[in-house]
């Protein structure tokens, strides 16, 4: 393939010691939000809070999709970004979620492997 499809954006986030204060509310708003300021198209989300706080979150995107896992008691989450480039370069669009997002749970680690689809 002479063109990438799009940027697939992987991350685990450690000693993110502001999960407790988003909620699947919160978290499912801000997550809106981003897709909309990116000019992205939601397709349909589904958010389940686990007792104790954990949240699993997947955003299915007319481009792809975004993944949140939270383990508020490790301080830990894994963070997936995926945009394809079907009619426009959705790459900027790919960094700006995750980088917002990253912003947003304030780890004081993180691991990034960013590949190109």
């Amino acid at each position: 393939m002479s063109q990438a499809v799009g940027l697939h954006i992987l991350s685990e986030l450690y000693a993110c010691e502001r999960l407790y204060k988003y909620d699947k509310q919160i978290l499912s708003a801000k997550v809106s939000q981003l897709i909309r300021d990116c000019h992205l198209t939601e397709l349909g989300s589904l958010y389940h809070e686990f007792e104790g706080g954990g949240i699993t979150a997947i955003i299915a995107l007319a481009e792809s999709h975004i993944a949140i896992h939270t383990w508020p008691e490790r301080a830990y989450v894994t963070l997936e970004v995926f945009v394809c480039n079907y009619t426009q370069d959705n790459t900027g669009a790919a960094h700006q979620i995750h980088d917002s997002l990253v912003e947003m749970l304030a780890p004081g680690r993180i691991e990034t492997r960013a590949l190109e689809r």
